[in-house]
């Protein structure tokens, strides 16, 4: 038996009960405040991401009473702002759910994407529409609740917001410098608690009519009603929705895939209209990274558009390709943009896909959030000719049954400073990957932190576990206090490297304290200036691993950073292995040191395949020695050996051409490097 909540009037009520189930509309919270220095860092990437999929994500902004007690947006209305931010016992800002889920900072818009996109392959049990009425005096809705499938989760409650779109302030009205705030929760209705409802079954109908005079200051053409189902047992929104045109694009293929190069791919996708009135739309493809030899399509009405107008009418579709041609190498990402013609705000919805070809055995996972420190990794890749793969840790998230380690032998992943350091996909893909046999090198600032700390969003068993065991580390302090890097005298990987920690987040430095965690066999790789321990590295046999407690980022020199990655590269190739390794050379073979040209620090590296009396000297471009660097028989394998510029007496040498050259039995080899001072 269908039955009825009513507040307010009678309506009429239509039965939907022919539909089993309807898309999902993802709900957004956020606790935020107008003198809260990080809310300016992350709140443009959060709008960016609300305003390009709209519809797919709605959203209401708390906002809180700290660090900036007079915020007029809490002010305004304390109630209601401070029973929300308590709810979810959020006490830091910003901070955001979906759909429920406290999630921590809004700082990675990429993860954000892929939180909705998960959320929305469920469809909801319960349809949500809202009817209103706005004007100069008062604000006039009708909010019907429609059961389609029974609610299994208790403890449900109706609940209501009026949000302000967009609030610009002529001056910032807090101390962090925002002026356009957006979606502020201006009123709810009839209180934070919202409307008990008992159970929700198929046929049921549940109304409740609000009506709410506008309040100054309110700007009521700028006011929208969000609506939400939300189970207080869990706090999951099983239902939301907004008293404007919503619309997602659908696709029944993958948003991302290895492609082989020289080919040609179809993307199909559709928009379905299912609201009310018709939707007025203007789809505008958006190539966000277009490699060399890749082009693209967008296809309407079998014709080639650059974009295209499309009315669409309640209950109909439209229908659009994308052609994709690949190149020989790169990864390509386009996006569709599907904007609203009737909103103000220019909102709508984007449809993204991305494209790979494999290159080389090194996959790079981009995993920072909006900052750029992949072009860090891209410049040493690039100084040592080493061939990637770059992904982004979204675009992971649906091509990780793709990576094995007979394609990608190494991974390198940057989290820099973005949030969260990791979810249970990530830690899932990649413990399965390196009981595999697989090689990571991961740094960022407070990963540690996010792991251990209540506060952290990858507070979870999972990726405790994954930090001490298949890391090697153990979380001491989110603040060493240190202002240099340096590698451990006589370590195999870091020995020579030395750099001041750059500060590309200002004042806000987290460069974490760590160490080895107990019995994981790990070995201290790297250190402040205060000998306290900034990085660990991890062979147990099977994996290896390389952390370091801040982003490479922060190592203060270009050929420092470089340096590094070589050595980690050539650890992961086992060419930095002890005598006696499992993986000895079958060949002699001398390398070109790196980096080259250099100041003052250079590496070396040589093969020997069977036991041999070795010489490497160092001469000068007359042909003079300058330093024996090896003198010595040594076993069959793989070696690395550091000059520091100086000759055989300890003096720093000149700028110049030198010559090394590596003498194994009847075997010679020489190469030439150049000193740059």
């Amino acid at each position: 038996m269908k039955r009825l909540l009513l507040l307010g009037l009678m309506i009429c009520i239509t039965n939907l009960s022919l539909y089993s189930q309807v898309r999902k509309v993802v709900l957004l919270e956020e606790a935020t405040n107008a003198s809260c220095s990080p809310c300016a860092t992350y709140n443009p990437g959060l709008q960016s991401f609300i305003g390009s999929h709209f519809g797919g994500v709605i959203s209401v902004r708390y906002h809180a009473w700290w660090p900036g007690s007079n915020d007029p947006m809490y002010t305004h209305n304390t109630v209601d702002n401070q029973a929300r931010i308590n709810y979810y016992g959020i006490n830091s800002v910003p901070n955001y759910t979906m759909d429920g889920l406290l999630s921590g900072v809004p700082g990675d818009p990429n993860y954000m994407r892929y939180q909705m996109i998960s959320n929305l392959k469920d469809l909801s049990p319960v349809k949500i529409d809202i009817q209103t009425n706005i004007d100069a005096d008062s604000v006039r809705a009708v909010i019907q609740l429609i059961g389609l499938q029974t609610v299994s989760e208790t403890g449900l409650y109706l609940r209501t917001a009026i949000i302000e779109r967009e609030i610009v302030y002529a001056t910032p009205p807090g101390s962090n410098g925002e002026k356009d705030f957006r979606d502020v929760m201006r009123k709810m209705m009839p209180n934070a608690e919202g409307i008990s409802i008992a159970s929700i079954n198929p046929g049921d109908t549940v109304i409740y009519i609000v009506s709410q005079p506008i309040l100054s200051p309110w700007i009521w053409d700028k006011l929208a009603v969000v609506s939400w189902l939300q189970s207080n047992t869990t706090k999951n929104i099983i239902q939301a929705n907004i008293s404007l045109p919503t619309y997602i694009i659908e696709s029944s293929e993958t948003v991302a895939d290895f492609l082989q190069p020289a080919q040609s791919y179809t993307r199909h996708y559709w928009i379905k209209n299912d609201n009310a009135d018709s939707l007025r739309l203007r789809l505008i493809p958006k190539p966000v990274q277009l490699a060399s030899g890749w082009s693209y399509t967008l296809n309407y009405n079998s014709a080639v558009v650059d974009s295209f107008d499309v009315t669409i009418q309640p209950g109909d579709s439209a229908l659009f390709e994308l052609n994709i041609n690949t190149g020989s190498t790169g990864t390509s990402k386009i996006d569709v943009f599907a904007r609203n013609l009737n909103d103000p705000l220019n909102y709508g919805y984007t449809v993204h896909f991305v494209g790979v070809i494999k290159e080389g055995n090194i996959l790079f996972v981009d995993d920072d959030g909006n900052y750029t420190n992949e072009n860090y990794y891209y410049a040493a890749f690039d100084s040592i000719n080493a061939d990637y793969t770059a992904v982004s840790q979204t675009d992971l998230l649906v091509l990780n049954s793709q990576v094995t380690t007979s394609d990608f032998a190494m991974i390198f992943w940057n989290t820099g400073w973005g949030f969260p350091a990791f979810i249970v996909e990530d830690i899932s893909f990649l413990t399965s990957y390196l009981d595999a046999g697989g090689r990571l090198f991961i740094a960022g600032q407070d990963i540690g932190w996010d792991v251990f700390d209540p506060d952290g969003s990858s507070n979870f068993s999972a990726a405790q576990n994954f930090y001490h065991n298949y890391l090697g580390a153990n979380y001491l302090n989110d603040v060493s206090g240190g202002t240099s890097i340096s590698g451990m005298p006589g370590d195999l990987v870091t020995d020579g490297i030395s750099a001041p920690l750059a500060t590309p987040y200002g004042s806000d430095q987290y460069p974490e304290q760590i160490s080895s965690y107990s019995g994981s066999g790990s070995i201290e790789t790297m250190k402040y200036n205060n000998n306290y321990i900034g990085a660990v590295r991890k062979d147990n046999g099977t994996y290896k691993t390389f952390y370091m407690g801040i982003g490479l980022e922060q190592v203060g020199n270009a050929s420092m950073r470089k340096l590094l990655i070589q050595r980690v590269v050539d650890w992961f190739n086992n060419l930095l292995d002890v005598q006696g390794s499992d993986h000895q050379p079958t060949a002699f073979n001398l390398g070109q040191n790196y980096p080259n040209p250099f100041n003052p620090v250079t590496s070396i590296d040589y093969a020997i395949p069977q036991s041999s009396h070795v010489k490497l000297t160092i001469f000068n471009a007359l042909g003079q020695k300058v330093r024996d660097l090896v003198n010595e028989t040594l076993a069959p394998g793989n070696y690395k050996t550091i000059w520091d510029g100086k000759n055989q007496n300890g003096a720093v040498v000149s700028s110049g051409i030198y010559i090394y050259r590596l003498e194994v039995g009847n075997n010679v080899a020489q190469r030439k490097m150049l000193l740059i001072k």
